[in-house]
């Protein structure tokens, strides 16, 4: 890659029980917080990187246009390509409108090239070689439109937001250096996807899984950079071999901080989930979620659903009349104010809850499953109640909701633990690394 070692003040570390959760053979770059295999540096020490202050001409390839940035998705990603911006790198991006009456020209600013809304029936997504995630938003007009950009803006870096357009590598084809900015170990993912699914689409989701394991394979193969949103998709991303070294980018929250709130009894009994319905995994995780609060349901206690405007499943609204689901909310911040729990149980899926750092900045005690909390550094049973089963769920939180003292401790600790995090510093070592990849091609050694 062409990194190389200096003097630099590396006193900035990363927490030691992230480390110690990293897999061996992997060191540490101090500097940048940057994850790499011991045989790219050919040493097992860590070892910082040279900081360059030259910052990067990037081409931003996404499935589709960021906003509004209605889900997970869409804000981990507009966030990160904000302040990517904002740190000095110069961005143009290219996407899909997500509507068909979105217009090229409705982009907000002139970064953006939008492309035609793609919609295609399953069954052609299936008979691509690609995922179904790639083929939902590549085609030969997405592939003209990056070799348009290679030609006339000359990034000196390409960044893969999403494994959606991660065929981009083939228009590329080694002629500028790329990094593939993930939210998920998107193999897992569909793994998980499996065992819930019967017949029909049971065997198409094996079928894709095999085409997903063989295309995340060959981007981390063949980037020269990977982000990670979490450390457990660093692992098990290292484990693949990848080409270069790995970043963990956690989220640039960008909404409301709440300075202080207190839950009294004046406050609604109310239980919240966020879960925008667009992807079948989300609809199976509401539901699990909601067959383990149907207890509370049944003893009157409200619960509310805010879908960001997708509505649920007829057969899911059927099964559950008493909660109430919230397309778009006028008013987020005092909805939120208006509840005394959150919830988040998304054991299908991977990556980061975007959802957890609205709770925890609205103020809302956080109530999660143990795998949909990862990269927060919150201790169960002190800033954050944790779960490992839907069942759990209902009786825990009817211990919670009427003990005010408890619930008030919960939702601070986790405000003060959270405080200063997730700003647009957490972009800083992605930052640093398309600094450092992008020089070390422009001036190789």
């Amino acid at each position: 890659m062409g990194v190389h070692s200096d003097q630099f003040d590396t006193s900035a570390a990363v927490p030691s029980a992230i480390c110690d959760s990293l897999p061996a053979g992997i060191v540490r770059l101090d500097y940048f917080k940057i994850w790499a295999p011991a045989r790219v540096l050919g040493s097992t020490t860590t070892h910082p990187v040279r900081s360059y202050r030259t910052m990067a001409k990037i081409l931003w390839l996404s499935g589709e246009y960021l906003l509004p940035a209605d889900s997970g998705l869409y804000r981990y990603s507009v966030d990160m390509l904000n302040a990517l911006r904002e740190m000095g790198h110069e961005v143009r991006a290219i996407g899909r409108a997500r509507f068909a009456s979105e217009a090229p020209e409705a982009a907000d600013d002139d970064i953006w090239t939008l492309l035609p809304f793609r919609s295609i029936p399953m069954w052609k997504k299936m008979a691509q070689p690609a995922p179904v995630k790639v083929t939902e938003v590549w085609d030969s007009d997405f592939a003209d439109a990056v070799q348009v950009a290679l030609a006339t803006y000359g990034p000196d870096i390409v960044l893969f937001d999403h494994l959606r357009v991660g065929a981009a590598l083939e228009v590329i084809d080694g002629t500028v250096p790329s990094i593939y900015v993930s939210q998920n170990d998107e193999t897992r993912v569909k793994e998980k996807m499996i065992p819930a699914a019967n017949g029909l689409r049971k065997a198409a989701l094996f079928v894709d899984l095999k085409k997903m394991e063989r295309f995340e394979n060959h981007l981390l193969r063949t980037c020269d950079g990977v982000s990670a949103i979490s450390t457990a998709d660093i692992q098990t991303f290292q484990a693949r071999n990848p080409k270069g070294p790995i970043v963990h980018t956690l989220p640039s929250y960008r909404g409301t901080r709440r300075p202080e709130r207190t839950i009294t009894e004046e406050t609604p009994r109310r239980v919240a989930m966020i879960s925008t319905l667009y992807w079948g995994a989300k609809i199976d995780n509401m539901v699990m979620a909601l067959s383990g609060l149907e207890p509370l349901i049944d003893s009157g206690v409200e619960v509310v659903v805010f879908t960001g405007g997708y509505p649920p499943p007829d057969e899911v609204s059927r099964q559950y009349p008493k909660v109430r689901f919230e397309g778009y909310v006028e008013d987020f911040d005092q909805a939120l104010a208006d509840c005394r729990v959150g919830v988040v149980f998304e054991p299908v899926g991977g990556g980061f809850k975007m959802k957890t750092l609205d709770f925890i900045f609205h103020r809302v005690p956080l109530v999660t499953g143990h795998t949909s909390a990862m990269s927060l550094p919150l201790i169960p049973g002190t800033s954050v109640e944790e779960v490992r089963s839907e069942t759990e769920l209902a009786p825990l939180i009817a211990s919670l909701l009427d003990d005010l003292d408890r619930l008030n401790d919960l939702q601070n600790a986790a405000f003060e633990t959270c405080r200063d995090l997730f700003t647009s510093e957490s972009a800083r070592d992605l930052s640093d690394l398309v600094t450092a990849i992008a020089a070390a091609t422009q001036n190789p050694k």
